[in-house]
This record gives structure tokens, sequence and C-alpha cells, in this order.
């Protein structure tokens, strides 16, 4: 079992400021999505937020002794762009290829204490006035113990 339950979020941080260094200027673990717009990092920016867990039924050994939970984590692009600002185009544009670098750098990678990273829903993406954010939503499954087992 983790000994941090949420080391997950910084493992993908991590994972995603080695592999988009050169195209991301801040990448940060944050208790909520919600935030990013309001804090203004620099753009491109990446947050990463726990989700929560879900509970997966019948999925562990019996007698309750480990269970399988889902931790859910939302992987947030944040965009500003200028060009095209009132269709959004300059921010689609700019934010295609970097949400394909984040799929592929997370997308059946598997942290620590984890099994591989899968995709599961996210909820929709917000545009305000130059500013695209893009979540993308990933599942760890995590096997978890109770003591002594």
């Amino acid at each position: 079992m983790l000994t941090d339950w949420l080391s997950v979020g910084a493992q993908i941080a991590e994972r995603l400021e080695t592999e988009l260094s050169d195209d991301v200027r801040d990448v940060r673990v944050v208790a909520a999505i919600d935030e990013i717009a309001d804090s203004a990092p620099a753009s491109p920016a990446i947050w990463v937020a726990w989700g929560g867990d879900r509970v997966i039924d019948g999925a562990g050994p019996g007698q309750g002794a480990a269970q399988a939970i889902d931790q859910q984590w939302i992987v947030a692009l944040l965009i500003r762009s200028a060009r095209e600002s009132a269709s959004g185009g300059g921010v689609q544009a700019a934010a295609g290829p970097l949400l394909s670098r984040v799929l592929s750098a997370l997308s059946g990678w598997a942290p620590d204490g984890s099994r591989a990273l899968r995709r599961i829903d996210a909820m929709q993406p917000r545009y305000i006035a130059g500013t695209g954010i893009y979540p993308l939503a990933f599942a760890a499954r995590i096997i978890a113990t109770t003591k002594g087992h």
C-alpha cells in the first residue's frame, strides 16, 4: 500500500515536467483545478489535482483484506492566446499539440505503487477571453491492503 496516498500526483507532475519541459512553463500539483484561471500561472501551464477515489467492487481478494481503488487524477492544460481571441482559434491551435503530448506521456505509464494510468471521463473544457482550460482525467488503480496483510 502507498505510504503517501496522494504521491501519484507528484509522480504525474514530475513525468510531465520531464516530458514537456521545452514547451510548458509551469507544472504543479494543486488542491483544486478550479483555481487555475484565477491564479494566472504562466502559459502554457499544467496543473494536476486529485479527483477522489472510486472503489472497485469485487476487485480484490476476499474478506476485505485488499481492495482495488481507482484514484482519479485531473490533468488540466491552461493556454492563453490573444490570437483569434473572439473565436478561441489561437488557444485551440496551441492546445491541440500539447494535449497530444500529455496523452502520450501519461497513457499506459505506471507510477510507483499503481498500475498503468488509463483515461477516464473528464469535465468539459472552458474558454474565457483568450484563456482555454483543457482537463484530461486518468485513473491509477491501486490495491489497498489492510495493515498486517
